[in-house]
């Protein structure tokens, strides 16, 4: 008899089944690596309520608090002097109606109104993308919080890779991974949406649904890139990570995707 195979009683039929064999080492690895995953877990969720009991008793200098409403109140005024300085492009004339945009790391110090339109945005996480449609209104929001995002225009190839690997849709207040075309159909089947195609086809094209294509869609979580994004507020066209980078988002999306 093979190693790898053990006999079993004969079938009704009588003919011999035979089920494949695991070997020992196999089980003793998995039961290993099942073992590593939850003592790793446990000590994260350690970690991260150590720090958060560490936060809760730490004391801020009267000196912090001064910085912070001064980086807060330098950013607002950054922001105004953007809105008035800067001439907005008009939606009709951009060479795409999609927009990628990604939240860059930075400061927690956010002003409140701009912390408001990141959260309008679905952007209050550090490297999370959401798919927009370039509007006057969009535009205008993404120069208000231009410093704490990265945006542009995403090809084919990357909106569906996106998608399919990263995309998680919400029904019932629940989230899902895109794995079953019946919970898509049940969620936008009422705007023509039945598969993942469809979803994808609707979000590359701008379709007439893309509201709520892009809000049935969580903000898609990216992983760190080899070389962190540095959070200088400085502008992509001068050399830094944040604002508009046109095409270029490609590139760095292949990178975090």
């Amino acid at each position: 008899m093979a190693e790898d195979q053990v006999a079993v009683p004969m079938a009704e039929d009588g003919t011999m089944k035979s089920l494949p064999y695991v070997k020992e080492t196999v089980l003793k690895k998995r039961k290993q690596n099942e073992d590593w995953a939850l003592r790793n877990r446990e000590r994260k969720a350690a970690k991260r309520q150590r720090r958060r009991d560490e936060g809760k008793g730490a004391i801020k200098r009267p000196e912090e608090f001064v910085r912070e409403f001064r980086n807060k109140e330098l950013d607002f005024l950054r922001m105004r002097t953007r809105l008035k300085v800067r001439k907005q492009p008009r939606a009709e004339a951009l060479s795409s109606k999609l927009i990628f945009a990604i939240r860059i790391p930075g400061t927690v110090e956010l002003h409140s109104h701009i912390r408001k339109v990141l959260r309008k945005l679905r952007l209050t996480q550090v490297l999370t993308g959401v798919f927009l449609r370039a509007s006057e209104l969009t535009l205008k929001r993404l120069l208000v919080v231009e410093p704490f995002v990265t945006y542009g225009f995403p090809n084919l190839k990357n909106v569906k890779e996106l998608i399919y690997k990263k995309g998680r849709g919400f029904l019932d207040k629940e989230p899902f991974p895109l794995t079953s075309n019946d919970l898509i159909e049940k969620a936008l089947g009422e705007h023509g949406i039945i598969c993942l195609e469809d979803l994808v086809h609707e979000i590359a094209t701008v379709g007439p649904h893309f509201r709520e294509a892009s809000n049935f869609l969580m903000p898609l979580k990216l992983k760190c890139p080899e070389r962190r994004l540095q959070m200088k507020k400085k502008p992509y066209k001068d050399g830094g990570d944040s604002g508009d980078r046109a095409d270029k988002i490609n590139e760095l999306i292949e990178k975090l995707n």
